[in-house]
């Protein structure tokens, strides 16, 4: 039976493209089902199955290739891109029926999509749009990690991102304030079209936190960031620094554009694709992007994962609203990409034939 804490009929992230390499077997485990990932050999095509033998159910990314076919290690059964099984060294021809489940997936914007509901759904204009990553003259970086809790507490932590100030302070952060407000911060959250989106602006500060080495001294600016979300759990956020009372709609550098992926492994763990582009230090050379990969895998490690993990913890169950937590304003994002989720878990649920009631989304 299907888990009811994922949503199944979306496209969901299963791996960055560079980590599946040509020839190689690439396992994970994506809504808890283990997955193989592989390319094809004629064109790179990616190609993923459920990475389980239907003989004696031993993990197929412990076997081998030959060709686009996967040889299960334990009794040699191989099976094609399609899930046939293409030879049985038992028999004259394959078994009848045999087969292994193929999911839909699609390589896009340097990320590998999987589709792992109903396969008749997978339309791939439906694959939300982080096309940023596609432009080389902002020099895309993208990462993966892992954290120990529910995928749906990143999207609270991405949608809320006020924590900067406090979580962040001794890396990202920028000014924390000594009051409980952020004087004249300005800060927006509406549902539209599917989506949730938020805006913050926080005026005439002198550290803006990441832009710190990218703008001169002492000089007043507005921190501005803009975020889309959409189900599952895909963000996209935009990112800037301008003088204090310009326009953030002109772009004007320095600014960067972030994807933020969040793909259950369990209900109680989760993996994390993020990158992001950018519009300053594009005279870095490859150590130098290392470095700033590693720079902000790092803060995730040490500051969100952690908080995240904690907060798994503190929950008996992963519906944060049975917990009846207090709201704040700046919750509003969050709350609505909540809701969102609710209804969408809702509608499968029902269409399953396992009807609970709809939750009531508010705008």
């Amino acid at each position: 039976m299907a888990d009811p804490e994922f949503i199944l009929n979306a496209w969901h992230v299963g791996a960055l493209s560079h980590e599946v390499e040509a020839e190689a077997l690439f396992p994970r485990r994506l809504l808890d089902r283990p997955v193989l990932f592989y390319r094809r050999e004629r064109d790179g095509t990616p190609v993923a199955m459920l990475d389980r033998c239907p003989h004696r159910f031993a993990f197929l990314s412990k076997g081998r290739r030959s060709g686009d076919d996967i040889e299960c290690i334990y009794h040699g059964l191989r099976f094609g891109p399609d899930g046939r099984c293409t030879r049985s060294p038992y028999q004259d021809s394959p078994p009848p029926g045999a087969a292994v489940e193929i999911f839909p997936v699609v390589e896009r914007h340097r990320m590998i999509w999987i589709w792992m509901g109903d396969p008749a759904q997978a339309d791939p204009a439906t694959i939300p749009d982080h096309s940023h990553m596609d432009r080389e003259d902002m020099r895309p970086l993208l990462w993966h990690v892992q954290f120990a809790g529910n995928w749906q507490l990143g999207n609270d932590n991405l949608m809320e991102l006020s924590h900067l100030f406090w979580l962040h302070t001794s890396s990202i952060g920028g000014w924390k304030p000594d009051a409980g407000a952020t004087p004249g911060e300005v800060y927006s959250a509406r549902s539209a079209d599917g989506k949730v989106f938020s805006r913050t602006l926080v005026p005439d500060i002198t550290r803006p936190g990441v832009f710190d080495n990218n703008i001169p001294a002492g000089q007043a600016y507005d921190q501005w960031t803009a975020t889309v979300w959409e189900a599952p759990a895909n963000m996209r956020v935009t990112m800037g620094a301008v003088p204090a009372g310009d326009d953030p709609a002109s772009l004007r550098q320095p600014y960067m554009e972030q994807t933020h992926c969040i793909t259950p492994e369990t209900a109680g763990s989760s993996h994390y694709f993020s990158g992001f582009t950018r519009t300053f230090e594009l005279d870095r050379d490859a150590e130098g992007d290392r470095r700033f990969v590693e720079f902000f895998r790092g803060i995730f490690e040490r500051e969100d994962g952690p908080m995240m993990e904690d907060i798994e913890l503190q929950m008996a169950s992963h519906d944060l609203f049975a917990h009846h937590p207090l709201v704040l304003p700046r919750d509003r994002g969050a709350v609505l990409a909540r809701r969102m989720v609710a209804q969408r878990l809702a509608g499968e649920q029902a269409a399953r034939g396992n009807a609970q009631p709809e939750p009531a989304l508010a705008g």
